[in-house]
């Protein structure tokens, strides 16, 4: 699942899928327990998930309105190539 996506949904939509990927997560863990889990890296999968939903509702909770609108990164500054070797001599 991508953050984008996330950010889309809505809190209820949020809480629902925290609901449902924390009870995935158990019942892997159960047949892990059980010796039935074929493929381990499902579990990894998961709980990767379950952290982007609650990354996403702390940060809905934290400020509503710029986790709707995410800002552009800044512009890193450009160096100049003549001031490096101005400075050495």
């Amino acid at each position: 699942m991508k953050m984008k996506d996330l950010q889309g949904l809505s809190m209820l939509d949020l809480q629902k899928k925290l609901k449902d990927s924390r009870q995935e997560l158990f019942n892997l863990r159960f047949q892990m327990a059980t010796g039935q889990l074929q493929n381990h890296r499902q579990i990894r999968h998961v709980r990767e998930d379950l952290a982007q939903i609650l990354t996403t509702i702390h940060l809905t909770e934290r400020n509503p309105e710029s986790a709707a609108a995410p800002e552009a990164p800044a512009p890193k500054p450009r160096r100049r190539r003549g001031a490096a070797t101005e400075e050495k001599a």
